[in-house]
């Protein structure tokens, strides 16, 4: 299934545009940003992009496998090699062998694994636990972290021979709160992904949620929006749109309570207005953006960035 990556920022559109172009060169790719911002997805797309794609996308979550099973794990083993191994099982270099390995979480690698796995980058040879024949493997690997791996490094925490092997190309994702244009867009790409799951027609937010999504700093980035756009969904009522007494408790306190919240009390209010100027504009003119502009003062350029900015569709008036 191919990989959708939904943007309207111009932050996102150059770290698609990176992905693209990564995705025909063999070298191993960092992506770096906060959890919750879509690295996988942009490893899924480097990986669909490539020569590779045929091949398998085998994705590890390096922090989620118990240290001890680590080697096991990466390099498989030989049946009868330790107790409980009872069949032949390759390991995840070997399910990776013509596609892609992606590295999440690169960070939380042990140092022993760091080590063996700098020499598999190097080699490109591996051996199961319990056996003396040498495998090849070969693989594009792309990793991710959401830890400032020059930190790490410096910390004592991760080889530094390692980092400069995984980092050859780089893609940094900014967190949601600075890419706020592709909210209103996340938005109704969740909505419509989620409805057609639980089978409920697509709900209709109102303006007041729609600024509060707007102006929340979304600590969980797109998993965040995602998870409270689901919610919604399911707490929806056909022909009701979705107020503010619906959002988490989180964020309605979050927004409330923030540091910014004299300035949100205005700053909002504007918007709030601005947006319904410009509804009631389109409505009375029928929706001809040329008019509306003329009637606004504004250049039909100006009106479509609003347009984008304030997350104003023709649906809204459905």
């Amino acid at each position: 299934m191919a990989v959708e990556i939904v943007w309207a920022s111009p932050k996102m559109a150059h770290a698609v545009e990176l992905a693209v172009q990564f995705a025909e060169i063999c070298s191993p790719v960092l992506i770096e940003g906060e959890s919750g911002t879509g690295k996988e997805l942009i490893a899924r797309l480097i990986h669909e992009r490539s020569r590779r794609s045929r091949g398998p996308f085998v994705a590890v979550n390096c922090s989620a496998i118990p240290e001890s099973l680590f080697e096991s794990e990466f390099f498989g083993y030989r049946a009868g090699a330790f107790t409980g191994a009872n069949i032949d099982k390759p390991g995840l270099f070997e399910a990776a062998d013509g596609g892609s390995l992606f590295l999440d979480e690169i960070a939380d690698l042990p140092s022993a694994m760091q080590a063996k796995c700098l020499r598999v980058l190097q080699e490109k040879i591996i051996r199961r636990i319990g056996e003396t024949r040498q495998r090849r493997v070969d693989f594009r690997l792309i990793c991710a972290t959401n830890k400032k791996l020059e930190l790490e490094m410096r910390s004592g925490r991760f080889r530094e021979d390692l980092f400069f092997r995984i980092s050859v190309l780089r893609i940094y994702l900014e967190p949601l709160r600075n890419r706020r244009e592709d909210i209103a867009k996340l938005i109704d790409y969740f909505s419509v992904k989620h409805s057609n799951l639980l089978q409920k027609p697509k709900p209709r937010f109102s303006d007041e949620v729609l600024s509060i999504f707007s102006s929340y700093k979304w600590p969980g980035n797109v998993r965040e929006l995602e998870n409270e756009v689901h919610r919604l969904v399911a707490l929806s009522k056909d022909g009701k749109p979705i107020c503010v007494e619906f959002l988490s408790r989180r964020i309605i306190e979050s927004v409330k309570n923030g540091c910014n919240a004299d300035c949100y009390s205005l700053k909002e209010r504007m918007r709030h207005y601005e947006r319904k100027l410009i509804k009631e504009a389109l409505e009375s003119h029928g929706w001809n953006k040329s008019r509306v502009a003329e009637f606004l003062g504004l250049t039909r350029q100006g009106l479509y960035k609003k347009l984008e900015r304030l997350g104003i569709t023709r649906k809204d008036s459905d």
